[in-house]
C-alpha cells in the first residue's frame, strides 16, 4: 500500500500579467521570491514562484490566457487561504492592507474555524489570510 499524501508542494496560479502578480505577492503579501519571472519550460508562457512557508506558489502567464477575470463560483479554484498565527497578527494585516490600498473584508469570525480577511489579487483571485485561533 503506498503511504497517504504528506502535503503540497507548490500551488499554480494562471495570472494575467507575471510581473503585476510577482509585486503583489511579494511586496504586499511580503512572500519571499524563489524564482524571478522566467520562460515556462513546461508550458508555453512566462513563471515566477514565491514561497509560503516551505510550499511554493507559482505565478503562470500563459501565452493564450484569453484575459477572463477569475470567478470562484465556476469549476476550479474557489480560493487560496494563507496561515496567520494569531488574530491579532490578522488585525496587524488588515492595517498593512488598509496602508497599502488594498481592498479587504476586514477581520471576520468563522464560528467555529477562527477568524479570517478576505481579499483579491491583481486578477481577482480570492485569496482569505485565515487565524485558527
Amino acid at each position: 500500500m503506498t503511504e497517504a499524501l504528506q502535503g503540497f508542494t507548490h500551488v499554480s496560479l494562471s495570472v494575467s500579467n507575471v510581473e503585476g502578480s510577482l509585486a503583489f505577492y511579494r511586496d504586499v503579501l511580503g512572500l519571499p521570491v524563489l524564482l524571478d519571472v522566467y520562460d515556462g519550460t513546461v508550458f508555453e508562457g512566462r513563471e515566477a514562484m514565491v514561497l509560503v512557508g516551505r510550499m511554493a506558489l507559482c505565478l503562470q502567464e500563459h501565452a493564450k490566457n484569453d484575459g477572463t477575470s477569475f470567478q470562484p463560483n465556476r469549476t476550479g479554484l474557489d480560493h487560496l487561504a494563507f496561515y496567520v498565527p494569531s488574530e491579532e497578527e490578522l488585525h496587524g494585516w488588515a492595517d498593512q492592507l488598509t496602508a497599502r490600498g488594498v481592498d479587504h473584508s476586514g477581520v471576520k469570525p468563522l464560528p467555529g474555524f477562527g477568524h479570517f480577511i478576505e481579499l483579491r489579487d491583481p486578477d481577482g483571485i480570492q485569496l482569505e489570510l485565515h487565524s485558527l485561533a
